[in-house]
């Protein structure tokens, strides 16, 4: 990229919706995302990062400090960081700027989402307090994808925030978290809906009794559910799906709206890496998963990269470090020793340089002209203060621009 050319990264901060970080577990994502989120707070964006499982310290550097045993702050809950810690940031933030985080406990949502969802306070009584409801219950919570995803889109439409940051789960779950919105809505189909709608409105007294409202497979489907619950509990079966002819096609609606909010222009999509073979092999796979589901990728972020000084690439020069050694009063076999060593070690670092660097082109290459890869610097200890957050962004920023290892 030329000095002249603008930053891409730069663009995206400046006017994306939903920037989404995904990659393998152990790389850098979640604190990568915290400090995308600083950054584009400190200009003056309305900003959430939503977290899956942030660390105690990346907490502590986001003032975030909960009063549970692990230290964690409520989930769900949009926590503020800016202008509340702008003291700690040079420069301060600008007019505008806020920055909240927030914790995804996507099992608890499942009961917010119902509530939505419900189109009358009666009908979500109705639902809320029935036994069959309670018992459907651990089913949408054992879909978290979905229900963090609802749970983005609605603070999307909510219009509170310019940028929603997301970390997504670790690579192996990144996927069915993507799509979630789609299988959902390829379950809810027609032939569902259709039994569904068969369902009376309450009051109504059919023909033949209760098993009268559905067919003959029906009938056998509510038996069996009266043997799981009781007989007792047909009523309440029958109310429940009352309820659900209305939710089930909003939930559908819904379903596809998140998968199409993925997809859209504004949506930005950042593959998150560190240097290693076995890393940048995921990475690459990730790239390929999403683009083969219609997602496109902004660009790789490189964290921990490991900086090699010039003078030693090519693994040093031993003649002049041997003359720098022996003016320290290094002489004879320990001298040689010593030299041996240290070239050795700097050979070492020459092979790691030039096998990242191999790595880094072909991420380069991957990504495309209309793409961009960033190198971020292997940095000295953990992240502990809002400050070092805003760092860790511009080494993001520096990257992108510099395009190459160094």
């Amino acid at each position: 990229m030329s000095a002249a050319a603008a930053n891409p990264l730069d663009e995206i901060l400046n006017t994306a919706k939903l920037l989404v970080l995904s990659g393998s577990g152990g790389v850098g994502k979640t604190t990568s995302s915290a400090a995308l989120a600083v950054l584009a707070a400190q200009r003056g964006r309305r900003v959430l990062v939503l977290t899956i499982d942030p660390a105690r310290r990346l907490l502590q550097a986001l003032g975030l400090q909960g009063d549970s045993p692990d230290g964690k702050p409520a989930a769900n809950v949009a926590h503020p960081v800016l202008p509340k810690l702008a003291d700690q940031l040079p420069g301060g933030v600008a007019p505008g700027g806020c920055l909240d985080a927030m914790m995804l406990d996507a099992s608890s949502g499942a009961i917010a989402m119902v509530e939505r969802l419900l189109p009358t306070p009666e009908l979500r009584d109705q639902v809320l307090n029935n036994r069959i409801y309670r018992a459907f219950l651990p089913t949408l919570q054992a879909s978290p994808d979905y229900m963090a995803l609802e749970l983005i889109f609605e603070l999307a439409q909510s219009g509170r925030y310019d940028l929603l940051v997301l970390d997504t789960p670790p690579m192996h779950n990144a996927l069915d978290f993507l799509r979630a919105g789609n299988t959902l809505a390829s379950f809810i189909n027609e032939r569902v809906l259709k039994w569904f709608s068969k369902v009376p409105l309450p009051g109504a007294k059919p023909k033949g009794g209760l098993l009268g409202w559905f067919g003959a497979g029906s009938s056998m489907a509510m038996g069996v559910l009266g043997k799981l619950f009781g007989s007792d509990a047909l009523p309440d079966i029958a109310q429940f799906f009352v309820a659900f002819q209305d939710v089930l096609p909003r939930l559908k609606e819904r379903a596809l709206a998140t998968d199409a909010m993925l997809r859209q222009p504004s949506t930005q999509f950042l593959v998150v890496t560190a240097p290693g073979e076995t890393s940048l092999r995921e990475a690459r796979h990730l790239y390929d998963q999403l683009r083969s589901h219609g997602i496109a990728v902004a660009g790789f972020v490189v964290n921990r990269v490991l900086q090699v000084p010039e003078a030693l690439h090519g693994g040093g020069n031993p003649a002049e470090l041997r003359q720098r050694l022996g003016h320290l009063g290094l002489v004879g076999e320990q001298l040689e020793r010593v030299v041996e060593q240290l070239t050795e070690a700097a050979r070492r670092l020459e092979h790691l340089r030039t096998s990242d660097s191999g790595q880094f082109d072909a991420l380069r290459k991957l990504a495309g002209k209309h793409g961009f890869c960033s190198a971020v610097p292997q940095r000295e200890g953990d992240i502990h203060h809002l400050a070092q957050l805003r760092e860790l962004a511009q080494a993001i920023l520096d990257g992108v621009a510099s395009g190459v290892v160094p």
